[in-house]
């Protein structure tokens, strides 16, 4: 009897075949239908449904492409480590914008994810986010002038302010603008060195 309920459980040559597809590699590592699928998921949890799916899927997988090279770079340099307890907060984080445990026990089943597979997935991202922080973000540099220019040319957005009222917040919002502009360049430059082959969805 647990031969023929193995037997059933297991996913139909169509599926497997769809479980096993690869969207894109990396280097010397896969992105698979699977891994695609439950990114994409998970973005919906976070972020909620999509109203073109069909693009959120190709965005996504050009995330994940992005953040294989980053991941494998933060790897090959090895600067940035992760505690069992950063990673615990990053479940809880995310169980807590799930809701409820009955909502994070049914994104688990509706991804066909494990506890464990989750953790390595958000511990990824946290790495990589570090990283960024570390390499590129501790180097981004804004002026006081640079924030004073921004609110000479934006003034009609801070009706009855100051600039003085406004400068924390100008500068935050340059600084991160500025970082998206570096790492940008930054995964130019790693594209321009990995090899990447990316399959029709």
């Amino acid at each position: 009897m647990v031969l023929v309920a193995s037997v059933f459980s297991l996913p139909s040559p169509a599926q497997a075949e769809r479980i096993d597809h690869i969207v894109a590699a990396v280097n010397n590592d896969v992105i698979t239908a699977l891994d695609l699928e439950q990114a994409v998921i998970i973005n919906e949890a976070l972020s909620g449904p999509a109203p073109d799916r069909n693009r959120l899927r190709e965005e996504t997988r050009d995330g994940l492409v992005n953040r294989l090279l980053l991941l494998q770079e933060a790897r090959r340099l090895k600067f940035v480590e992760l505690s069992e307890q950063d990673v615990r907060d990053q479940i809880e984080e995310f169980k807590k914008r799930l809701g409820s445990p009955e909502a994070f026990a049914a994104f688990l089943s509706n991804a066909r994810i494990s506890n464990r597979d989750l953790e390595r997935m958000l511990a990824d991202r946290l790495l990589v986010e570090r990283f960024l922080e570390k390499k590129i973000g501790l180097y981004v540099r804004i002026s006081r002038e640079d924030a004073q220019r921004y609110f000479d040319s934006h003034a009609a957005q801070y009706p009855g302010k100051g600039f003085p009222e406004v400068q924390k917040q100008i500068t935050s919002l340059l600084a991160d603008q500025e970082l998206v502009k570096q790492v940008e360049l930054y995964l130019a430059d790693l594209r321009s060195m990995a090899s990447i082959r990316i399959n029709p969805l």
